[in-house]
């Protein structure tokens, strides 16, 4: 028995490494393929909520309602980075990034607090934390870092908040600084996003489960109220439904299903030779099915606790029910709120953006099985054994995730090359926003206060003469490549352009920041930065293989008789070497 004893020991001692290091690395490839993959400049609505921020009062601007939802503490946070940071978004990545990561630490402190389970079922549980946090599934939410300060604000708000009145049903004083934690931190994922408003219905559930006071409960309830009136009297568009947009119970619930299963759905894809095209995931059973079964789950964890109100003392079934009623909530309003949407665009029931929060529906719901089956030997190792698997089972689809996310970075990189270059290459653009006419309004106010893409001042460059940029430095850097007009455009005064593509390295071994389009006689003309992954490059020269060696660039005042030639421009100096523009053969002008 002794030998069994030991054995077992081991055997649980080597799944808790295993589990760990799944855990770290999957934390690991998280945070880099987000840093890898994340956009730099202005993308898709924030053109239009920084069109109010920059033409409105900052109140106003911070009030006003954009697409029924209230956002007025991420604007904060977007309107000091423009006054004060030149609308850095690579600031605002971290800042969205930071707040991710604080989301994850407020569970996991819940977990490892937690005394009625184990070592074995904590690691679990922090792996589980992990995967739903850092999975590139997000990154529709996560790499954008606006759109990340908006979300991850609200959930660190909830989580606060769930967090706080937990130490309230444990007894923990002093009992009136934590409910003003309480209701502070619900009112900033109420104000946050409209999905904030689930922090409400959440808190009365677990406040009854765990037998709070009338007092507790009164409070909470009071502060919802006047939440929901201040957000009815806030200026912008409240969510309506039109009655040609109204739907039956029977179709608000399948997409109410197929919302919280849409994990699955492109899990599964993943694993396939073939991509997901737009109808297969909508007319794919596996949401609705996985929904379904969700929706079950779900009722077996609450309704218990509700019936029974034996919310016990252990902070993971309390945070994992948390997260399970917030984003169920959560979920129920996108249903409400998006009807007129998803009434138009049928494919919107499984956009990939919603599965910011569909992911920690089921994490919650893994959670409470983890605190559940700690105790049971028949029901622990099959389920702790399936959990860590997650990792794997979604690595596929966490891997296509990070390339889409590159791919995206690069895309917006290109149209933020045509804004530089002050051209009116509107397919382009159209890619950044769908309504080029408010980007390239937009865009004169960036390029005249020398914010975003404009704040290094690279525009400047053009017109001048290229021994005027780095005090005429020039040094040997091995430039190789190829260059060729691709096309032709206008500039926004209406001169012609043409657009430039192709690729360049130096040394054989880095790629340039950017480069340099000069005539003969050496005035710049343009500029050309990396924005394509040349797969064939790359592996010829062994670049790595996210690294973006192809360019793209433009030629203001374009000539066609006239020579044009590239050179590299990075670290305070220009290349020695050139490589001549060459044409890549009868262009027509593009849109």
């Amino acid at each position: 028995m002794a030998r069994s004893g030991n054995f077992d020991d081991v055997v649980e001692r080597i799944f808790q490494v295993t589990t760990g290091i799944l855990a770290l690395a999957f934390l690991a490839s998280g945070i880099l393929f987000l840093w890898n993959g994340h956009v730099t400049v202005t993308a898709f609505d924030m053109w239009h909520l920084y069109t109010v921020s920059l033409n409105q009062p900052f109140w106003q601007a911070a009030l006003l309602k954009y697409g029924s939802h209230s956002m007025f503490f991420p604007t904060l946070l977007w309107s000091i980075d423009i006054a004060w940071f030149r609308s850095n978004q690579q600031l605002l990545f971290v800042i969205g990034l930071a707040l991710l990561i604080l989301s994850a630490i407020v569970l996991l402190v819940a977990t490892w607090q937690d005394k009625t389970i184990g070592t074995t079922a904590k690691l679990v549980a922090t792996l589980v934390v992990v995967v739903a946090n850092f999975s590139m599934t997000r990154a529709f939410i996560t790499a954008i870092g606006p759109f990340n300060c908006i979300c991850s604000l609200v959930v660190v708000g909830a989580l606060a908040a769930f967090y706080t009145l937990a130490l309230i049903c444990g007894g923990t004083r002093p009992y009136w600084t934590l409910m003003i934690l309480v209701v502070t931190s619900g009112l900033i994922a109420s104000f946050s996003f409209g999905s904030g408003f689930a922090v409400w219905p959440t808190l009365l559930v677990l406040g009854w489960s765990a037998r709070l006071s009338w007092r507790t409960l009164g409070l909470i309830l009071a502060v919802g109220i006047v939440a929901v009136i201040t957000y009815g009297v806030l200026p912008g568009a409240a969510p309506e439904i039109a009655p040609e947009n109204a739907i039956s119970l029977g179709t608000a619930l399948r997409r109410f299903c197929s919302l919280l299963g849409t994990p699955f759905l492109y899990a599964a894809a993943a694993w396939s030779s073939h991509a997901l095209s737009p109808a297969a995931a909508q007319s794919s059973n596996i949401p609705v099915v996985c929904g379904t079964l969700g929706v079950g789950l779900a009722a077996g964890a609450v309704m218990p606790r509700l019936v029974r109100r034996d919310l016990g003392a252990s902070k993971l079934q309390f945070i994992g029910l948390a997260l399970t009623v917030f984003n169920f909530v959560a979920m129920g309003f996108i249903v409400i709120g998006r009807t007129a949407h998803m009434h138009a665009s049928p494919g919107e029931v499984v956009a990939p953006r919603y599965m910011f929060w569909s992911s920690l529906f089921w994490a919650g719901l893994f959670l409470i099985f983890v605190q559940n089956v700690d105790s049971k030997k028949w029901a622990k190792w099959p389920t702790f054994s399936m959990l860590s698997a997650l990792p794997l089972l979604i690595f596929p689809e966490h891997y296509q995730a990070a390339a889409w996310g590159r791919h995206v970075h690069l895309i917006m990189e290109s149209a933020a090359t045509s804004l530089i270059n002050g051209v009116c290459d509107t397919d382009t653009v159209a890619q950044m926003y769908p309504t080029p006419a408010t980007v390239y309004s937009l865009a004169k106010q960036y390029r005249q206060r020398r914010l975003d893409m404009f704040a290094d001042g690279l525009q400047d460059w053009i017109g001048v003469s290229e021994t005027n940029l780095f005090g005429g430095h020039y040094k040997s850097v091995e430039l190789k490549g190829n260059i060729a007009v691709q096309s032709l455009v206008r500039c926004a005064n209406g001169a012609p352009a043409a657009r430039v593509t192709g690729w360049a390295i130096e040394r054989e071994t880095s790629i340039p920041k950017q480069l340099i389009l000069v005539n003969a006689g050496g005035k710049v003309c343009g500029l050309a930065r990396p924005t394509e992954i040349r797969t064939n490059i790359n592996s010829q020269y062994k670049l790595p293989k996210f690294a973006a060696s192809g360019f793209l660039g433009y030629i203001r005042d374009y000539n066609p008789q006239t020579p044009y030639f590239v050179r590299s421009a990075d670290d305070n100096r220009l290349s020695r070497e050139t490589l001549r523009v060459t044409s890549s053969g009868p262009m027509a002008a593009s849109k």
